[in-house]
């Protein structure tokens, strides 16, 4: 008898499990695999997403893992154009760090899940939700399917993290999908020549390419392919080796690489639930939301998703008000701290389709080091997306000279 299961142990579940089972509650998690497990994934944290980690207890942990350092973004336009931008915290901030991090998503996940059971909560792993039951008794039922055979659990509340392709946002019938179609094939290599302290996009025509160094001298490659504009035929591999010699910037690096994993592929992106909460559960990270990874925020926000849901269903879990209208506040609270990222994520997906205008603001960032800096600052969670989703920035954007 648990008050709270989590579906989905990756960073969304994990720290909301670590942060209800901190708050008294009996927390149990499910999932599907075993650690360590692979995730296709960019694997990189904001700096904003290092302040979490601390409050989760597991940053000396991950530092010991030797992982990458990342103190901006370089990007390169279809042109060739490029800009770089650099995390420079806003004064008064309450984190001050100048760079994020990157690593295998087999050790951060792992050391989320460590933690969580640290922490109190209960871990099953090799297991898989097949259904989401009605809620009887107050309490939700879960048909599970394990190693051993059918079983049932149940609990007063259900947190569905469990991804892009979430089954409990889908049996909710909250799932949507937009109109972009975008497809990520994700692999690590090394050998790459020239790479730096910063992360890489290469912008191409039918989509991007991302590179970042995850440590010991490993580099994720994320080849991102807009699925409508480019057909895809072929095993992930074979896409992969298409996709790369379209961007001369990434490609005429790749003489002496070697590919040490797998390609993977992930998507189609541009998911969302209509709404985060129903009756006696809510879903948290990717499960509630992913629009398209090019900013990099997908681990920071499933890591403050997690504070979100903590932070508003705690007292409603000690209450027992845990119907639809009950959860209304961490719908709210998602509205609130994710508007501008909505926002600003969309504006750069449409921007990605239309490469001359692309070209021109790159143009215009390399001009403007210090919007540069603001507009890499906001995607790295140090500045408010405020900073850039004003006039006075665009303006800025807009008007020649440098800055």
């Amino acid at each position: 008898m648990y008050d709270v299961i989590v579906v989905g142990a990756g960073p969304a579940g994990s720290a909301t499990a670590t942060f209800l089972a901190r708050a008294g509650f009996k927390v149990a998690m499910l999932e599907r695999a075993a650690f360590p497990r692979p995730k296709p994934c960019a694997e990189y944290l904001s700096p904003e997403a290092s302040r979490i980690l601390d409050t989760l207890g597991v940053s000396e942990a991950l530092e010991s893992e030797s992982p990458a350092h990342l103190h901006g973004m370089r990007i390169v336009s279809p042109s060739g154009r490029e800009f770089t931008g650099r995390y420079r915290p806003s004064p008064g901030s309450p984190n001050r760090r100048d760079y994020g991090i990157a690593l295998p998503r087999e050790i951060l996940d792992l050391r989320l899940a460590r933690a969580a059971v640290a922490n109190g909560v209960t871990l099953f792993e090799g297991t898989t939700l097949e259904q989401l039951g009605p809620v009887e008794a107050g309490r939700r039922i879960l048909r599970l399917r394990t190693a051993a055979g059918p079983s049932i659990i149940s609990a007063r509340l259900v947190v569905g993290a469990d991804g892009l392709n979430s089954r409990v946002a889908r049996q909710l019938g909250l799932r949507q999908r937009g109109r972009l179609r975008r497809i990520a094939f994700v692999t690590h290599v090394t050998g790459i020549a020239d790479m730096r302290n910063v992360g890489e996009m290469h912008v191409g025509r039918s989509g991007y390419v991302g590179l970042a160094p995850v440590g010991r001298g490993i580099i994720n490659v994320a080849a991102v392919v807009d699925v409508c504009k480019k057909r895809c035929a072929g095993s992930p591999k074979e896409i992969i080796d298409q996709v790369l010699p379209q961007y001369p910037s990434v490609w005429d690096r790749f003489s002496g690489v070697r590919f040490v994993k797998p390609v993977t592929a992930v998507g189609p992106f541009a998911c969302w639930s209509s709404r985060a909460t129903a009756n006696r559960t809510i879903l948290v990270g990717d499960a509630a939301d992913f629009y398209d990874p090019f900013t990099g925020e997908g681990i920071y926000s499933a890591l403050r998703g997690a504070e979100l849901a903590a932070g508003s269903i705690a007292p409603l879990l000690e209450r027992d008000e845990l119907n639809r209208s009950d959860l209304a506040p961490y719908d709210l609270a998602r509205r609130r701290a994710f508007r501008g990222k909505w926002i600003l994520e969309r504006a750069i997906a449409w921007a990605i389709t239309k490469p001359r205008l692309f070209d021109h603001i790159t143009h215009r960032l390399a001009q403007k080091p210090r919007l540069a800096d603001a507009l890499v600052g906001v995607t790295g969670d140090v500045i408010p997306h405020s900073s850039v989703l004003s006039p006075s920035f665009a303006w800025q954007m807009v008007t020649p000279g440098t800055t």
